[in-house]
């Protein structure tokens, strides 16, 4: 199963999200090799680092993210993925509008699991706390998805 996972930089949200669902999968006892799990940026360009504070916060799960290079989302991602789970409802909106055949297989990260379709925040910028919070809320959907997938 190939999930794909987008934010806007592809290196504060997804790339946190990314690390934490192989993490929870692993843990679950799933086969892990049959999962590809990627992630990518909408506004961003290949080849940046994670953010440091999304690097020192994985770092309290035991998550090493310091290798991650952010990539562009391509056509080519998109038509690959069986699911795509975006952040926010504006990056599922968009990716909509520019490969509308992708509908079917797009959800908002809450969304995927009914939770409701309340974006992920975005920690850009802020200190440790503000990452800590966003990987709080990523780390509650993942359990879900993880039981979905």
């Amino acid at each position: 199963m190939n999930i794909l996972i987008v934010c806007t930089g592809n290196t504060c949200r997804s790339p946190m999200a990314e690390a934490i669902l192989k993490k929870a999968i692993e843990e679950s006892g799933r086969n892990i090799e049959e999962y590809c799990i990627s992630s990518a940026g909408i506004s961003t360009v290949d080849g940046m680092k994670a953010s440091q504070n999304s690097i020192e916060v994985l770092k309290e799960l035991g998550i090493d993210l310091s290798n991650h290079k952010s990539k562009v989302i391509t056509k080519e991602l998109i038509d690959k993925s069986d699911i795509i789970l975006t952040m926010t409802k504006s990056h599922k909106e968009i990716l909509v509008q520019a490969v509308s055949k992708c509908k079917e297989k797009v959800y908002t990260f809450k969304g995927f699991v009914n939770e409701n379709d309340a974006d992920i925040s975005d920690p850009f910028g802020g200190n440790l706390g503000t990452y800590r919070d966003t990987m709080n809320e990523i780390m509650y959907s993942v359990n879900e998805i993880v039981k979905k997938i």
